[in-house]
């Protein structure tokens, strides 16, 4: 059968696979999941880490693009940044050649900055938003904003596949867990301290690619904290599992994919009360939320979590990936674009 969908997107770093942030996790899902459902795609990859250099990445991305949109029906552009320079000329093959177009929109800052933006990229973004045929956002408070310019906006979070481990009920030891990038903003300092205010009983350890320079593995050695280094993207679920709590107090954040994996195997959250975490924790059900740069109230709710309340919370946590289910998701997205070409 040939292909109806050319999908555009950034695909793992093929020189260093540990190099992979959401947007990346997030199209390769979708492509693991259309390859499980046999559904024939064509492939544009706008991950510049895999070309020799930025000015060829996109002359080549673009090429690519006019070329294999000839053999599709419908052009789907998955984007975080992307998409203001590439969306453009997606539209435009999609008005000459007669395409349906979608552009799927990571993060949760859309909004925001088509807000912030003034002038000709003001003028840019409104067009793009306007004119896809089916625009897909990651959080239910932008469907609501954009659907005023585009009524075919439509939900598509960030989405997991069911952990094909088995998953073994824990009883609540008092292990923490936090896998991210290692940088200020995702709440590393207060972690720190909040560390320093507990009981040796606790343990608390730390995995990620370090992309700060104030710290270092001797940097959390002296804090009394454990840096486990890096993870592949296909050990994170697994290292999960062995943890109680996901520990995740970043100051900004739209819906982080690790909060979702980890309730795929049943564990609960500790995370700030930034808008996008409160549409996908259930406070004091799935996880606990707290203030932003609050060490105080992070240390209260590691000591929330007792032998009594944890198995709930775990068992609510496990529920709620349902709503996250990359098969659903996928199958939802697939016939949405296509039915047109029906």
């Amino acid at each position: 059968m040939p292909a109806k969908i050319l999908l555009i997107g950034p695909t793992i770093n093929t020189s260093n696979p540990q190099l992979t942030g959401g947007a990346i996790v997030l199209f390769e899902n979708l492509l693991n999941e259309l390859n499980a459902q046999k559904i024939q795609y064509l492939l544009v990859d706008t991950n510049k880490k895999n070309y020799s250099n930025t000015i060829f990445a996109y002359i080549s991305i673009v090429v690519q693009i006019f070329i294999k949109q000839f053999n599709v029906r419908h052009i789907s552009l998955h984007s975080s940044r992307d998409y203001l320079f590439l969306a453009p000329f997606i539209l435009l093959c999609g008005k000459v050649f007669n395409k349906s177009t979608s552009l799927r929109k990571f993060g949760g800052e859309a909004w925001d900055t088509l807000n912030d933006s003034k002038g000709i990229k003001r003028n840019v973004l409104n067009m793009i938003f306007k004119n896809v045929d089916f625009l897909f956002l990651e959080m239910r408070f932008l469907v609501t904003h954009f659907k005023s310019l585009n009524k075919n906006s439509f939900w598509f979070p960030n989405v997991r596949n069911m952990p094909d481990i088995q998953v073994i009920e824990k009883t609540f030891s008092k292990r923490f867990v936090f896998i991210s990038h290692v940088k200020q903003e995702k709440g590393i300092d207060e972690i720190v301290e909040a560390a320093k205010l507990l009981d040796s009983s606790y343990i608390i350890d730390l995995y990620g690619v370090i992309d700060d320079p104030k710290y270092s593995e001797a940097y959390f050695e002296e804090q009394g904290v454990s840096y486990k280094g890096a993870l592949r993207a296909d050990e994170v679920v697994t290292v999960l599992s062995s943890y109680d709590v996901l520990l995740l107090p970043s100051y900004k954040e739209g819906y982080p994919g690790i909060v979702i994996e980890s309730y795929s195997v049943g564990r609960p959250v500790i995370t700030t009360n930034l808008r996008g975490l409160q549409e996908i924790v259930d406070d004091y059900q799935t996880g606990i939320m707290i203030e932003v740069k609050n060490v105080r109230a992070l240390k209260e709710a590691m000591e929330y979590f007792t032998l009594d309340n944890y198995e709930e919370m775990s068992k609510k946590s496990r529920e709620k990936f349902s709503l996250f289910n990359t098969e659903k998701k996928t199958k939802a997205f697939i016939d949405r674009v296509l039915q047109k070409d029906t």
